[in-house]
């Protein structure tokens, strides 16, 4: 039993020394892996890369690995990581350079919207992208594009933003309106005359052709008018 444990403890020993000696082999797809497993650490899902350059000139004998490094800032397209190793003849440095790219949620339009058309909310959807910086997205909501129309087409799939767009009221001053009063399951409409110049939402003054009396109401389409 003594004579196996000495054997033993003889070829753990030989072994401890072979790993010392020869250590592992780490080349630029290894590197890469690394890279990749950071970046998921750091950020999960929110970003992909798009190339990693790795300089190492052949493949690098190493004991351990003593520190990994990502410097990357969220949004940024460019960014570093940097693997710190020891090897037999002191301490190495390995740096990769990463280009980037970030999910971002865009509002697109979904079919063809022609220059000077009214943008309405059934024709745009909000979908996610990769793209190397995120565009700033400056509408709100898509229900707000209904006071917009467009300067200038925008295609199918191409991302919908105030820049390519005019703010256009509903209902202009002297324009014939529908008029339409609801009261529980009920619902009269007549026609009237705007008083006011309104986009979605405002409330503004109308008058009965009927009756010429004034009234109050909230616009709710380029030709209605639901009053209160």
């Amino acid at each position: 039993m003594k004579c196996y444990l000495r054997q033993l403890t003889y070829a753990v020993s030989i072994f401890l020394v072979v790993s010392l000696t020869f250590g592992e082999v780490i080349d630029d797809k290894r590197v890469k892996a690394l890279a990749q497993e950071e970046l998921l650490k750091s950020f999960a899902g929110k970003v992909r890369v798009k190339s990693i350059q790795v300089f190492i000139g052949k493949p690098i004998e190493y004991t351990s690995i003593e520190r990994k490094s990502l410097k990357v800032r969220e949004g940024e397209h460019r960014g570093s990581f940097h693997l710190y190793l020891k090897t037999k003849g002191g301490f190495r440095r390995i740096t990769a350079t990463l280009e980037l790219e970030w999910k971002c949620t865009l509002l697109v339009a979904q079919e063809d919207i022609d220059r000077g058309e009214r943008v309405y909310p059934w024709q745009v959807a909000y979908e996610e992208r990769f793209l190397q910086r995120c565009p700033r997205q400056d509408v709100s909501s898509p229900e707000e594009l209904i006071n917009y129309v467009t300067l200038k087409k925008i295609k199918k799939g191409g991302q919908v933003k105030k820049s390519l767009l005019k703010k256009e009221p509903l209902i202009r001053r002297g324009q014939e309106v529908s008029l339409i009063y609801r009261s529980g399951n009920l619902e009269i409409s007549f026609r009237g005359k705007a008083l006011d110049t309104g986009f979605y939402g405002d409330t503004i003054r109308v008058r009965s052709l009927n009756t010429g009396k004034i009234l109050r109401g909230r616009v709710i389409s380029e030709e209605g008018v639901l009053l209160e």
